[in-house]
Order: structure tokens, then sequence, then C-alpha cells
């Protein structure tokens, strides 16, 4: 493979089968990309210059034949480089000395792909709703809808997610190393704490260091949450509130390798001898998620895999502590669809990951859940298969001290 290339053809070819199919079921015409996540998956094309909201870039996957890509002319190599696809509307200003422009405008360029192709076009599925969303302004929504007047333009997300949510080798091996990668940043900066002198910021650069050292290439979020007053945030980020002897830390992270996500919760205790308490609560979170992974099968929805999960500490002493569902889909972005919730119909197949998570959040009941003072979670990746299902980080301990790493 073009070591350049974001991915192989044959994968290119995987995602592109994948999409078209999930149309086919929809009945879309054309899918118009618009998010990073969904532009990578459906060309391999990545670079900063999507984080622009001044300069819009769109895949379009047209039903039957090849996708293609509209974006300023100075992206054109990028696109070269590491996408196969073919198809490049370059726009930009004509009195600047680019070279050949393909269009004036976005617009102008996938009006001028659509001509191209062999089928009328009567329905457009964008991105704006099921865990996506248009990437630019809306303005810019606006402005292709009112040229395109002849044209339905729909909600095509559970299209694309769909599409996505059976992974392929390729992803899965991302996911795993992602997973590993981030597990063991997080497990070697807890040893490095010092209580008293240490802050949350430090436990946070620590994971990120070790984190980018060993390949991880994009952080999503990094949040650390120690003492009773901060465990009631949930997933705020690290502040420089220095972690206490005998505290209670919780990191949720998530970082990515070639685009896909890992996503772990962990707990660490700043002391050598648990409370009976707090390994007891920690150990029901850990429970339940081996128990949902042992339940997880082909043909089961997300429902039942939500209530056999959420049921474990729904059964337990400290059951009136449970907050919130099981989990998620996780890939390009840390929260796909499916997720795992009470209300989920989605029919869980092999090759679905899961980011599966739960815990024990005790409060004031008088008050409500922002009174939380302890939190026990746990949150690990895992593979549906057709024949078991497969950890791809973890399954993590329930709780660390300083004990481990004596």
């Amino acid at each position: 493979m073009d070591i350049y290339k974001s991915f192989s053809e044959d994968e290119f070819k995987l995602h592109i089968t994948k999409l078209q199919k999930s149309m086919q079921d929809t009945s879309i015409d054309l899918l118009m990309l618009t998010s990073t996540g969904s532009i990578f998956y459906a060309s391999g094309y990545r670079s900063w210059y999507l984080s622009s909201l001044f300069r819009p870039v769109f895949v379009l996957v047209p039903k039957i034949g090849d996708p293609a890509i509209v974006l300023r002319y100075l992206e054109k190599s990028t696109v070269l480089n590491c996408s196969w696809i073919k198809a490049i509307y370059c726009a930009g200003s004509a009195s600047r000395n680019y070279g050949k422009l393909d269009c004036s405008d976005y617009i102008e360029g996938i009006s001028k792909f659509i001509k191209t192709l062999d089928f009328e076009v009567k329905t457009v599925g964008y991105e704006g709703g099921n865990g996506l969303s248009f990437q630019w302004p809306l303005q810019i929504l606006d402005d292709i809808r009112k040229c395109m007047e002849k044209i339905a333009i729909i909600d095509g997300s559970l299209t694309i997610m769909k599409a996505r949510m059976i992974k392929t080798p390729w992803e899965i091996e991302r996911i795993r190393t992602a997973g590993y990668i981030t597990e063991r940043a997080i497990s070697d900066s807890f040893k490095d704490i010092m209580p008293g002198y240490s802050t949350e910021k430090d436990l946070a650069a620590g994971i990120a260091s070790r984190m980018c050292a060993n390949g991880i290439d994009n952080i999503s979020y990094l949040t650390v949450n120690s003492g009773t007053k901060k465990l009631s945030t949930f997933n705020s980020y690290a502040t420089s509130r220095v972690i206490q002897p005998k505290d209670l830390v919780l990191v949720d992270i998530s970082g990515h390798i070639d685009g896909y996500a890992s996503d772990l919760t962990r707990t660490f205790y700043a002391g050598y001898e648990l409370p009976n308490e707090y390994l007891e609560m920690s150990e029901l979170a850990q429970g339940s998620i081996v128990t949902g992974f042992n339940k997880m099968k082909p043909g089961m929805t997300v429902s039942e895999l939500n209530n056999v999960i959420e049921d474990y500490l729904l059964k337990s002493k400290y059951g009136e502590y449970v907050v919130h569902s099981s989990g998620h889909s996780i890939g390009l972005n840390v929260v796909e669809y499916p997720m795992l919730e009470a209300n989920g119909t989605e029919v869980i197949e092999s090759g679905m990951v899961f980011a599966l998570e739960n815990g024990i959040y005790p409060y004031d009941k008088s008050i409500g859940a922002e009174s939380i003072y302890l939190s026990f979670r746990l949150e690990d990746e895992a593979l549906v298969g057709e024949n078991g299902s497969e950890w791809l980080s973890g399954p993590g301990k329930a709780i660390y001290s300083f004990a481990d790493f004596v």
C-alpha cells in the first residue's frame, strides 16, 4: 500500500460498498458527507483544514458509481496523497495563480458532479441527526437547498451510521491498539501521583504525553475528577486541584489512531488500603460490564444489552445510585449509533464494537445527582462476534491503588 494513503484501496472500496448498500435500503440517491469522521470513512482524506468553518469540504457518494470530493484547490495535493477518490472538484478564487479550477464554489462543484451521474438524483441525504451533524455553517445548507429546489434534501445520518456500525478487521485493530495504549498510559500515570503535590492537570499531562509517545494521534477528551466536590461533575476537565491522600480519582479518556477511538474509564484510590465500601462498589461496576460482555451476542437488541448491565447494578444494595445507561457504539466518533439505552431497538450484529460502561454514584437523595460524592465507573471496548465476544481493551481493574505498584 502507498504509505501516504490513509488505508488500503480494498478498505476504501469496502467502505463505499457498505454506504451504497445502506443507501439502497433507505432510497437515498446521493450522500453529502460533511463531518470529519464521515469524510475520512468515505475518502481517506484527513487534514487540519477540516477544522475551518470558512472553506467547506464535501464528499459525495452516489448510490451507484464512484464518490467525489469538492474542496478548495490548495487541498488537492492532500487528497491525491491520502485518498483514493479520483473525482476531485477544486474551487477557489480565479484571481489566484492556483492552476485549473473545476468550479467556482462548492454548490457548482456539487451540481457538476450530479450531472455526471447516469441516474436522476431525487434524494440527497445529509448528516442531520443520530450522532452526526452538518459540519459547516447552516447558511451553506440553506444555500444548497435553494439551488437544488427539485431535489429532496433529507437527514441521511442513520443511513451513514448503519453502514459504519459494522466494523472491518482494519477498523477493529485500530480500536484495539488505541485501547491498549490508553490503558497503559492511565495505569503508568496513576503510579506517578504524589498526594499533596500532584494536581489533576499533572495527571492529565502524564496520561496525554504517554498516549502520544506511543502512537495516539488525537485526543478527543481527557477528563480527570478527584475529591468529593469534583466527582459530582462526571466528565469535567482537569483542574489545578491538588490530589489529596485517600482521594478517589476518576479518569475518562478517548484517544484515536488513524481516526479510530478508544474510550476508557478508570478509578484510582490515592492510598494503599482500600476501604471495603470502595472495593465493593467498584467491583459491582466491574461486574456489570463483565456480565454485559458475557451476555452480548448477535440477535439481541441494544435495549436488552443495556438492561443486562443495568439490572446487575439495580439488583445490588446500591441500586438506587445507578444514574445512566450502559454505553454506546464506538468507531470514528467516540459515541456512535447505536446507543445502549432502555428504548433502543437496533438489533446487535457481529462486527459491532461497543464501549460498555456503568457504575455506582452515591449521592444525597434529598438533593439529587448533583450531590454525587463518590464515583465508581468502569468502561471498556468489546467486539461482538458470532461465536463469542472479544475484549478490545481491558477488561479493566475494578479500582487501582498504590498497592498495585509496590
